[in-house]
């Protein structure tokens, strides 16, 4: 019995010890005062895991083969991030679990099927072949499943954080930031250990959430003038000006390109997130906060920072009688914007239900039948409309099995280091955004606003990830009919607002 619970508990020290290298943190911690607390808030979870586990199947081994497997996608989730997204597992992924569940399309296309389908069976296969050969120490009956799964339950919705009054929770905040937090995911998970540096930042995310939300609940705000007309901002997903990219792309996006000569004011845009992560600029822009108010909590606004009244360009427009619509058209409930658009002032949120009979391109429905929809809706509402638009078809991946739309033509120097297909056919939906911009100029008419941004650049090698090309922002225009400014101003993503109201006010 002690023999099997000793090579349980060496395959989890041995998980533990594999993601500190893999991570490139010290297997004995940092030199100095509070060492040892990391390294116990690193070995934390595999030692409840390992605990549940065993009080489920009653067998050592096999649990710690069960810390094994989860260790395993661990290091393979957070290989994938830094490929794709440039960063490590963070806390604030423990939510991202439940929309790859609700979306799996979404995610594990990134991963691969094969690959996911293989690990799956081996893992079923060990599982299989443990229950056969490792004889329980004890009878594991469904009471132990039960509360196993209670105390499951509570670390997750706990955040990896016990539930506590706000002075203990102060404490702990505070006796954490002493360890010389640097609030950077990657370079605290070197410090202290991926788990490590997951449980810290939530901590300090939910002791300093409360002053953060207040604080961004008493900005003062601008108002609306009474001649604004009706206003429509477009996110559109993985868009940027792809004529900066190469000249062989100059006639690409002709009404983008024409938008920005006619705009009030155009340029780059400095967005908080690459490849993916578009609720962070989507934040951002509607509520007029960056990185530095929101904390931690950037990292995904929607789970816990923005399920408050939050003062926003949507609320202020509300506030000056306009409708106010969001149209999306994916899932209601993904990334909770079913609960967060109403809060930060929206009317109306329209999701994937309103676009039964329209056209998709792949997977998503189309840029052009959302902009035909945004369009009938400012027809319907008169001037009094606010409409903000967050855009589907260009979502990745881009490869034959989700998308089989035709690609653009690359250059030919550009054949050595990016995928053709996949770049090209980002260039093809790109095209498909850019066609939005004739329906949404047709739908304002003479008097009226139009915002065109990108949420973020997309998760492709090639273009992005050569020498000379470092720049990951994004692209912005604000446009009024026969209001022509032709001022260049590179932004932060929660100062579109504000210039949307300065160029009101001109």
């Amino acid at each position: 019995m002690l023999l099997h619970v000793a090579a349980g508990l060496v395959l989890c020290l041995l998980t533990w010890i594999a993601l500190r290298l893999m991570v490139g943190a010290p297997l004995l911690g940092r030199r100095g005062p509070g060492r040892l607390l990391p390294l116990f808030l690193d070995l934390l979870p595999e030692m409840i895991g390992f605990a549940l586990f065993l009080l489920v199947t009653a067998r050592p081994i096999m649990a710690g083969l069960g810390i094994v497997t989860l260790g395993i996608g661990l290091a393979i989730a957070d290989r994938v991030k830094r490929k794709i997204l440039g960063e490590p597992v963070l806390f604030a992924d423990r939510a991202e679990l439940i929309e790859v569940v609700r979306h799996p399309k979404l995610y594990l296309s990134f991963v691969g099927l094969v690959p996911m389908v293989l690990a799956t069976f081996a893992c079923a296969a060990v599982v299989a072949a443990f229950l056969m050969i490792e004889p329980p120490l004890w009878h594991a009956g469904v009471p132990a499943v039960v509360a196993a799964a209670i105390v499951a339950i509570v670390i997750g919705r706990a955040s990896f954080v016990v539930p506590a009054l706000p002075l203990f929770l102060g404490r702990l905040a505070r006796r954490y930031e002493r360890l010389a937090i640097t609030r950077d995911p990657a370079e605290d998970a070197r410090r202290f250990g991926l788990l490590a540096a997951c449980i810290i930042q939530a901590t300090l995310a939910s002791h300093e959430r409360p002053a953060r939300q207040q604080a961004a609940q008493a900005r003062a705000w601008p108002s609306l003038p009474d001649d604004a007309g009706p206003i429509v901002i477009v996110q559109g997903e993985s868009f940027i000006d792809a004529t900066r990219l190469h000249a062989a792309f100059a006639d690409l996006l002709p009404h983008f390109a024409r938008l920005k000569e006619e705009a009030v004011v155009r340029g780059r845009l400095d967005v908080p997130c690459w490849g993916a992560n578009t609720i962070r600029t989507e934040l951002a822009v509607l509520a007029g906060l960056g990185p530095n108010e929101v904390g931690l909590d950037r990292y995904n606004p929607y789970e816990h920072f923005a399920q408050v009244p939050l003062p926003s360009l949507a609320s202020v427009a509300r506030a000056a009688g306009y409708r106010t619509i969001c149209l999306h058209p994916y899932t209601a409930n993904f990334y909770a914007r079913d609960k967060v658009m109403p809060l930060l002032g929206f009317d109306e949120f329209i999701a994937i239900d309103a676009f039964t009979d329209a056209p998709r391109v792949g997977p998503y429905v189309s840029d052009v039948a959302v902009a035909e929809r945004a369009a009938q809706l400012v027809r319907a509402h008169g001037p009094r409309v606010l409409i903000f638009i967050i855009t589907m078809q260009n979502h990745g991946p881009w490869d034959a099995a989700h998308d089989a739309v035709e690609p653009v033509a690359l250059p030919l120097e550009w054949q050595a280091f990016a995928d053709p297909t996949a770049v090209g056919r980002w260039l093809a939906h790109l095209r498909a955004t850019d066609a939005m911009i004739p329906i949404l100029r047709d739908a304002i008419g003479a008097a009226g606003w139009l915002v065109f941004y990108g949420d973020h650049q997309p998760s492709l090698a090639g273009p992005f990830h050569v020498p000379g090309a470092p720049d990951q922002r994004s692209d912005y225009a604000i446009w009024r009919p026969g209001m022509a400014g032709g001022v260049r101003s590179d932004l932060a993503a929660e100062q579109i607002a504000f210039t949307l109201f300065g160029c009101m006010k001109q």
